[in-house]
This record gives C-alpha cells, structure tokens and sequence, in this order.
C-alpha cells in the first residue's frame, strides 16, 4: 500500500516538474488526457454512465413528486421557488438551482437538469474520495458499487434534491480530508466546505443526518491529534490541529447563520401570507411587504409554527420502537442491492469493525481522518433516529450508498491485502498473488452487471403518469385548443409537456377529455382519489357519450375525442 502511494506521489512530481518546463503554447490535447491504464478506464466508464443517465432522464416519465415540484416551484423561477414552502415536497436549494436551468426553456432540463450533472460527478466523486486512501482498482469498485446501489440508481436523475444532497455529502467529506490532512491554511478549502454544507441544509432539511456526523468525526480527528502533539507550552489553540479545528467551528457556525437566514425568508414569506388571508387575523387585507416591514418576529413565528405543523420526518410512537428500527434497517438495506439485504447489513458490520480497529491501532495513519469519517457516518444517523424515535423515508437516506458501497470495497481491499501478504510469507508467488488482488474487482464488475440488468432497476417511476402523458402525447393538446384537465397529474404534465397551464375542470366544448377509469366507477374513493378534480357524480356523462367518442384508451385512462 505504501509502495504504492509513492509511485503515485514520484509521478505527481514528475508531471509538476515537467510542466514547469514547458510552455503552454507546447501543450497537446494529449497531455490533458489521463495517462495511466485505470484513469483512462474510470473517465471511458464515466462517459457510459453519462448516456445510461441521459437515457433515464428522456425515457422515465416524471412521476407525481416530481411533476409538483416542477408545476409549483421550478416552473415560477428561483425567487419564487426560493420563499415558497407550501408542503415539504419543496427541496428549496434544488428547485432554485433547477428554475435557473429552467430558463433555457426545456422542461426535461430544468426538472432533471442538475439532478443529471450530479448524478455524473457523484461515481467519479467516489472514485476520487477512495483513490486517496484505497487502492486504484478498489477505489474503482467503489464507484462501480456506488453506480449500482438501487436507492442511488432510483433517485438519480429524479428532479428532487437527493441526488443534489448525497454530492453535497460527497463535497463536505473530500474538504473534511483536504483541511485535516493539510500542512497549511487554505481559504478556499473553508469557503468550499461552508458552501456544500449550506447547500445541503438547504435542498434536504435531512442533511443534518450527515452533516453532524460528519463533522464530529473531523471534530474528533483534530481533538485528539492536537492534544497528542501538544506540547504543554503556550496556548492549546495556538497549535496547528486546533487551529483548524477553530476554523471548522467558525465555517460551520457561519454556515449554520446562513442557512438561518435563507430559511427565514421563507418564514417571512409563508408567514406574511397566512396572516394576511386569515380573516380572524388583525393583519387580514394588509400587504405582504408592509407586514414583513411592521411585524416580522410574528410573521415569521407564524411561518415557522406552519413549517413545524407539516414536518418532513413524521415520530413514531416509542413503544416498540425498537423492533420497528430493526425492520426498517432490514428494508433500507434491501434498498440499496435488493435481495443482498443480508450480505450488505453483514459486509457493513464488517467495514466498521475493520474501520475502528485500524484506528486504534494506527491513528496516526494519514488515512484515519477518512476512517473516523465512515466511522461516525454509519454509526450516526441510527444513533440520531433512536434518540429522535422516527423512520424516516428510505430516499432520506440515498446518501447510504456512499457509504454501502466504499465499505464493500474496503472489506474486499483488506481481504486481498490479507492473502496477498499470507502468500508473500509462504510461496511468494506472484501469479496466487495477482489472482487475490485481481479477482475481487472482477467479482465487482460481475455483480454491478447482475444487478444492472434486473427489471426493476430501469422500471417506471410511476406507471399511473406514464399512461397519463402517453393518452396527452396521443391527444396532442395546445394552447390553440380547448382542453381541460380533470386530475392534478393531467395538470402538471400539461405545463411540464406542452407549456400549458389550464385551469379548467370543466368537459363542456373541450376538443378532448382525458378521463381516469376509476372515474367511470360510482362512488369510487380508491387509490388515487385526492388527485382527482372530478367524479362520477360530477361528470355529465349523457353530454360526454352524444358529443364524443373514444380515440383511444390504456390500462388507466379513456380518451375522448369531438
């Protein structure tokens, strides 16, 4: 292992000593190309996994999140989305991310856009986060272990902020190591930090799962190593680990005011605007920006109050809590490699013991920082949830996969490393010796393909939208025609599809009617129900079958047709 970061480290300096000897006017397109065998293999799979994600992104109908999310916020441009917080469907930093794509005037890009962009970088991320301290090939099945993780694979081009969240996880992990591991003070390094930490606060509220783990580990890694190298003289603050310690507590409590005042303006806005319609209100009828003016502690106590009413992450009652905690692991980590729910729960357990052991034993290891940081990141969000007694959404938790698939890695790197060195003291033999280090990553690839090519990796979001927009793609609406819009899914795909906004519920001179079959059903209050506009009993079905005839049909929607 140490062999190996030397080489590494002789040919850094060799390419900076080479390019400081030549000019930029001798440089070819060649010398910014990866030179070494497993950097070309990483930047050709990147390019595969792009078209794969492009391929997700055109081919997956937005399904209902998603079509909300673009209908309500993204739609309405990054102010709008910015102060409006009707429900917790609102991932404020994606939306405001996405309505600035939005403006280039392709829906797909700005719903999906920078879930895209994210879900790229994420396995070159990986990638580059495990090269630090594992061995290339490892690193590489990280990524390929990563890329493969159902959870991450399902939420990947999604246009919500999960994808936009466990890359921000990504960031705050890789600046944690650069600032621990650094000799000397970077700025650029805490700005770095501070910003993927306000990001991820404010796409995700959830973030905190990771955010406080991750940096109690860089926390814990500081403490310690200052306190091992301190000396006794002088003030504690003054040597180099609590310096940075000291710098990490300023950026996060910057960070931590940042994200206060981005998510108070959504207070004042949502507070301003219930009490300004509230009739028993004695704001009632008074502008928005004179109450936020006048009376701010109490528009925003109200907006706050109203957040805290519609919360993200509903608690469980405590009673049998536990048992239910059990299961809820079980499902997540079906989740993350479906019917290896057993082996990946096993293989975790294994990285975290191998994890503190090589911290006890070698803490003064370059790598501990990265150990302490999957350390408390695996131990820390079921530690969090048992104090907070909640079972949360698994998509909460895609970020796992981070996790899940470095640890499978790690476990097969130190595996390897265990027979290569039981061979090394018996035969020496360099073929046995290259099957151990070898066979694994092909063990890897073989697996990523396995679960690649299941059925359920590349299904539907939603197969009720699917129908929904192929019976709109068939109708072929436009603003030239009268239409109407009978559910909130016909709604939103109008204006996500076609650009249309339509308000009308109203069948009477449409040029077509898109109706759902459980409409057809009297009295019906089944599945789907509350996104339904109108009923059997409200539609005039003597007016509907002697103006107009069915063009076409699916398992879930009639078309009619004038």
């Amino acid at each position: 292992m140490q062999k190996i970061r030397n080489a590494d480290a002789v040919r850094w300096e060799i390419s900076l000593l080479r390019e400081s000897n030549e000019s930029e006017e001798s440089l070819t397109l060649y010398d910014y190309l990866p030179q070494e065998p497993i950097d070309m293999l990483v930047v050709l799979t990147v390019i595969g996994m792009a078209f794969y994600y492009i391929w997700r992104a055109t081919y997956l109908t937005p399904w209902y999140d998603e079509l909300y999310t673009y209908y309500y916020f993204i739609s309405r441009g990054p102010v709008y989305a910015a102060i409006h917080w009707p429900l917790p469907n609102n991932h404020v930093g994606y939306s405001v991310l996405s309505s600035l794509l939005d403006m280039f005037g392709n829906s797909y890009i700005g719903l999906r856009g920078v879930s895209f962009i994210c879900a790229v970088v994420n396995p070159l991320l990986v990638y580059r986060l495990s090269k630090k301290f594992m061995e290339d090939w490892y690193s590489y099945g990280a990524m390929l272990l990563y890329f493969c993780c159902m959870l991450v694979n399902d939420l990947s081009i999604q246009g919500r902020g999960y994808t936009l969240g466990c890359t921000c996880f990504l960031l705050v992990l890789r600046q944690l190591t650069l600032i621990c591991r650094s000799e000397e003070f970077k700025l650029i390094d805490y700005i770095l930090f501070g910003i993927f930490l306000i990001l991820g606060l404010y796409t995700l509220p959830s973030s905190i799962y990771w955010v406080i783990p991750s940096c109690c580990a860089a926390a814990f890694f500081l403490i310690v190593n200052g306190y091992r190298s301190y000396d006794f003289k002088g003030s504690v603050w003054n040597t180099r680990y609590f310096k940075r310690l000291k710098n990490c507590i300023i950026t996060g409590l910057i960070s931590a005011v940042i994200v206060f005042g981005l998510y108070l303006v959504i207070w004042l806005a949502v507070g301003s605007n219930l009490l300004v319609k509230d009739e028993a209100s004695v704001y009632f009828g008074m502008s928005h920006v004179k109450l936020i003016l006048t009376h701010p502690l109490a528009a925003a106590k109200e907006g706050l109050d109203y957040m805290l009413s519609q919360p993200y992450i509903q608690s469980v009652s405590r009673i049998g809590y536990m048992q239910s905690f059990v299961e809820w692991c079980k499902s997540l980590c079906s989740y993350m490699y479906p019917g290896f729910n057993v082996v990946t729960l096993f293989l975790s357990i294994c990285a975290l013991i191998i994890l503190i052991a090589e911290c006890i034993r070698h803490f003064e290891n370059s790598r501990t920082i990265f150990n302490l940081l999957m350390i408390f990141n695996i131990i820390g969000y079921p530690i969090m949830l048992i104090i907070q007694a909640k079972l949360p959404y698994y998509r909460v938790f895609s970020y796992v996969g981070v996790l899940s698939a470095i640890s499978f890695a790690y476990v097969l790197e130190h595996l390897s490393r265990m027979a290569r060195q039981i061979i090394r003291n018996t035969s020496d033999s360099p073929v046995a010796r290259n099957i151990f280090a070898t066979v694994p990553v092909i063990g890897i690839l073989i697996f990523v393909i396995f679960m690649m090519t299941k059925p359920e990796y590349n299904a539907q979001y939603g197969q009720r939208e699917t129908n929904c927009y192929n019976a709109l793609y068939i109708a072929h609406p436009s603003e030239n025609k009268n239409i109407c819009a009978l559910d909130c899914d016909q709604q939103y795909l109008l204006k996500f599809g076609w650009g249309i906004e339509c308000e009308n519920t109203d069948v009477t001179d449409c040029d077509y009617i898109l109706i759902d079959r459980n409409m057809m059903e009297e009295g019906y209050t089944g599945s789907d129900y509350w996104k339904f506009y109108v009923n059997f009993e409200t539609i005039p079905w003597d007016y509907v079958n002697s103006h107009y005839y069915i063009f076409y049909e699916n398992e879930d929607f009639v078309l009619y047709k004038r």
